[in-house]
């Protein structure tokens, strides 16, 4: 009876140890078509926040915020690439539907004159690495398989 129960407990080790192997893939998030840069300008720069996800023309809705730095304020945008708006370019708050990438700069004034001068942006294009490692699952699978083989041949042993 100790001979059948070792087996039948080194097979359900094995068989659990394998679920995750093969289990489907957790779903992930919707990958964004386009890319927004926002180019800063001398009185500040801006924000940016994607509104939802792409219709089913391809399109994607955008929401722009200026951030004017201490003395200065927004004037207007001027945005390059395919978008659609109700707003005027002179409204601070710009919601926009985007069709390719843009490139949006946020003018401001001091003292009644457009800053048209432009600082240094951030074109990095790497993000780091998330999520769990594959190998895993085929560790705690060989572990299994090795225990399962250390249990067989013990019950090997109490047989001779």
């Amino acid at each position: 009876m100790k001979k059948i129960v070792s087996i039948v407990f080194a097979i359900m080790l094995i068989a659990l140890s394998t679920l995750p192997a093969f289990a489907v893939s957790s779903p992930t998030a919707p990958t964004l078509k386009y890319t927004v840069e926002i180019v800063p300008t001398e009185g500040g720069d801006g924000s940016y926040e994607f509104t939802s996800d792409i219709d089913e023309n391809g399109k994607q809705g955008v929401h722009l915020t200026p951030r004017p730095n201490i003395g200065y304020e927004f004037d207007h945008w001027v945005i390059e690439g395919d978008y659609t708006t109700e707003n005027k370019l002179t409204d601070a708050e710009l919601d926009i539907v985007i069709s390719s990438d843009i490139t949006a700069t946020p003018y401001f004034t001091k003292d009644g004159e457009v800053e048209t001068g432009t600082v240094s942006k951030d074109t990095s294009s790497t993000s780091p690495k998330t999520g769990t490692n594959s190998f895993v699952p085929y560790v705690v699978m060989m572990f299994s398989i090795l225990a399962c083989g250390v249990a067989v041949s013990m019950l090997v042993k109490t047989n001779k």
